[in-house]
């Protein structure tokens, strides 16, 4: 199954809430286009920090200053988030990468041990023929 880039589509303005004692900051759910596979989402906390934020099913909770503007897209709260979506698609797709190169090279392998072994019972009659 091929990693399709997570985007962010939008923010959730009916789930927004207010940070208990903060008065000025809340937490912003943005609406992903998929929910982040586990690793993605290992990922993205580590870099954005896991105080700062949480993904519950396809939504970035991001906590933010009580700003529309910053909510908004293009806003500062938005870019964070979006650079950080980013940045975990990259490392997704790395790790991707890293693994089908372990399966290729995996199939090589056994490739080059199957082709080895036909070698041999082909070397075996021989020595029989000649035996």
């Amino acid at each position: 199954m091929t990693f399709t880039d997570i985007r962010i589509l939008d923010f959730d303005a009916d789930g927004v809430e207010l940070i208990a004692g903060a008065d000025n900051m809340v937490e912003v759910p943005y609406i992903l286009s998929d929910k982040p596979p586990e690793e993605w989402t290992r990922y993205f906390l580590s870099r954005v920090g896991y105080k700062e934020a949480k993904i519950v099913a396809d939504r970035a909770i991001y906590k933010c200053r009580k700003n529309v503007a910053a909510i908004k897209r293009q806003g500062e709260c938005w870019n964070i988030v979006a650079k950080y979506v980013e940045d975990s698609n990259r490392h997704f797709r790395e790790i991707e990468a890293e693994q089908q190169r372990e399966r290729t090279r995996g199939q090589e392998v056994q490739r080059q041990e199957e082709l080895r072994q036909i070698e041999f019972e082909e070397w075996k009659r021989n020595l029989k023929r000649h035996h």
